[in-house]
């Protein structure tokens, strides 16, 4: 008997362990200088390198003191508040803990029943959504603390699976989908620090003295200066696995869209599916790779993902936003929705009217109206 639990221990160890480094591979700078930064607090021996997010690492270095707060203020003995606080430094880069109960109570060697009412408590804290298993669970505390209590009724349902929603809840279709559309949008992790509008990006690549110039701002830790911190070295060893990944698909862009880095506005087709075969990973590792990713480029800074583009015309959403935001900048008297759709087809670009109004919008431009009076206005 004894040996099954250690075979069950093990099995799920490893598998915690794929579910904490995957997100890894898909967090942006910000994300992962954040947890550098509590660990770097934890450990003043810890150094990180070039990747550093100065702004982000100082948010990071209070964030556990202000959960202790928290924790302090709440109920419970000495014992489940230090247990409390034992779960929030392992909380992962993005405030979840995905480690099952299980795995936890052997890590901390005391009972299940005791790892579930303390990861309890933490869903008190804030910010909300501290604690949960995986993005559902955060988005459904979201849901729990919402000002519209429909909200919390339709993620439930939804979750259930049941048919007729409107009908079970009495509300008509138009008031669902109003609801539907803000359960779609309801935080996957916990608000850790405020938004920022700034892109920091991965890596740049310019041109210095007619050549090239690729430099990679990955977060990395000084593996030197870790000593015996376990935690520390499992980041180092999983920082490194993610950075060798992102350059290994960062390679095989930059050879297909050599023309865009040498600054000409041209995109060649490239799909996930091609530079997973070439770098041996399997297709979904790449989508996590270029997620939330961003190059410095002499054509400004650009997503990763707008370089995956369709054969047809290099047709990325990144080639037609960027062709229709000219188009309207250069007219002299305010095109329809229609019309521009039409000059976005003689440029080679094939997308439709709803499209049209979906890109416009997204790049902050109003309809024709709109852009006329602002015309009138002498462009106020």
């Amino acid at each position: 008997m004894q040996r099954q639990e250690q075979q069950q221990l093990q099995t799920q160890q490893l598998t915690q362990d794929m579910v904490r480094r995957l997100p890894i591979l898909e967090a942006d700078r910000t994300a992962i200088a954040f947890q550098l930064g509590r660990l770097a607090r934890r450990n003043p021996c810890i150094a990180t390198g070039s990747g550093a997010v100065e702004w982000v690492a100082d948010t990071a270095s209070g964030f556990e003191e202000r959960l202790f707060e928290q924790i302090e203020e709440g109920s419970g003995t000495e014992a489940q508040r230090a247990l409390q606080k034992r779960l929030v430094l392992a909380l992962d880069h993005r405030g979840l803990l995905p480690e099952s109960d299980f795995v936890l109570a052997h890590r901390f060697e005391v009972d299940v029943a005791d790892i579930e009412a303390a990861r309890q408590a933490l869903l008190f804290l804030e910010p909300t959504g501290i604690g949960a298993k995986n993005e559902r669970d955060c988005q459904y505390r979201h849901a729990i603390e919402h000002d519209d209590p429909l909200v919390l009724d339709v993620f439930e349902a939804l979750d259930a699976h049941l048919d007729d929603i409107p009908g079970r809840l009495d509300i008509s279709v138009a008031e669902y989908e109003r609801v539907t559309r803000i359960v779609a949008t309801l935080p996957k992790t916990p608000l850790l620090y405020e938004g920022t509008e700034h892109v920091v990006p991965e890596l740049e690549v310019v041109r210095r003295d007619g050549e090239l110039v690729t430099t990679w701002f990955s977060p990395t830790l000084d593996a030197a200066r870790i000593g015996d911190d376990r935690e520390a070295k499992w980041w180092h060893e999983t920082l490194e696995m993610r950075n060798a990944t992102l350059r290994l698909v960062w390679a095989v862009i930059a050879e297909r869209q050599r023309d865009w880095l040498d600054g000409k506005l041209v995109l060649h087709p490239l799909t996930r599916k091609e530079v997973a075969e070439q770098i041996g990973k399997h297709e979904s590792t790449v989508g996590r790779a270029i997620q939330g990713k961003y190059v410095t480029t002499e054509g400004g800074v650009m997503a990763w993902r707008h370089f995956f583009v369709r054969a047809s015309h290099g047709q990325s959403p990144f080639m037609v936003k960027k062709a229709l935001a000219e188009l309207i900048q250069q007219e002299t008297s305010p095109l329809s929705d229609a019309a521009l759709m039409r000059e976005l087809a003689r440029l080679g670009y094939t997308v439709t009217r709803r499209t049209v109004a979906n890109y416009r919008e997204a790049l902050g431009f109003g309809n024709s109206r709109e852009r006329e009076r602002q015309l009138w206005k002498g462009g106020d």
